[in-house]
């Protein structure tokens, strides 16, 4: 699409009621683990290292899978990743077994003020997190000052600027990022909440 079609999907998509109602429901409930305790925080942290390279719903679907396993065990995590069809259970359960020794951490992030800070905080200290999933692990949570530059999120911006946009590295990302937001504030949206907008009309779903 053009950037003019881009613009009026965009203020068609604002104008439905039901698709606003939808969204507003799901920044209800990112809302609601703004505070919520660690090993909630931890749930969330793990179902965005497992969207990564795979898809939102497969995610859901492990994070199902994992309930009441034994985080201290890599191999119990990798026996329920298998079950549920996962693509990378070995790389991805020494992830979630390395992060659930230290997520006591995410306790932190409610404390600090500076979002480029909050974001950088997640990217260092917990593995198979980059950038796009630390966004989305902080959308996810209740904050909404960031772009999650997932491969719709790139295309939209491929699209409505006639160019390519990377998410490869820091500094990559970070310009792409600026672009993402300025679109947003001109819709008076914050970036997280824009990105289930575009979300909507590349795949006519909202999750999250």
């Amino acid at each position: 699409m053009t950037k003019e079609e881009w613009d009026k999907k965009i203020e068609d998509a604002l104008e439905n009621k039901t698709l606003i109602r939808i969204v507003a429901q799901r920044v209800a409930e990112f809302a609601s683990l703004k505070f919520a305790p660690y090993n909630v925080l931890f749930e969330e942290l793990t179902f965005c290292t497992l969207t990564a390279n795979t898809s939102a719903e497969l995610g859901i679907r492990c994070i199902n899978f994992l309930k009441g396993v034994n985080f201290q065990s890599i191999q119990n995590i990798q026996s329920r990743l298998r079950e549920c069809g996962y693509r990378f259970p070995n790389t991805r359960a020494r992830f979630i077994n390395q992060n659930y020794e230290r997520s006591y951490l995410l306790e932190l992030v409610k404390e600090m003020d500076e979002p480029e800070y909050r974001r950088d905080f997640i990217y260092d200290n917990f593995i198979g997190i980059g950038y796009k999933e630390g966004s989305h692990f902080l959308r996810n949570i209740g904050y909404f000052e960031y772009a999650i530059l997932d491969k719709h999120i790139l295309r939209f911006l491929r699209e409505y600027f006639g160019m390519e946009f990377s998410n490869k590295s820091r500094k990559k990302y970070l310009e792409a990022e600026g672009q993402f937001i300025k679109i947003s504030l001109n819709y008076g949206i914050d970036p997280g909440i824009m990105d289930l907008i575009i979300w909507y009309i590349i795949t006519g779903k909202v999750l999250k």
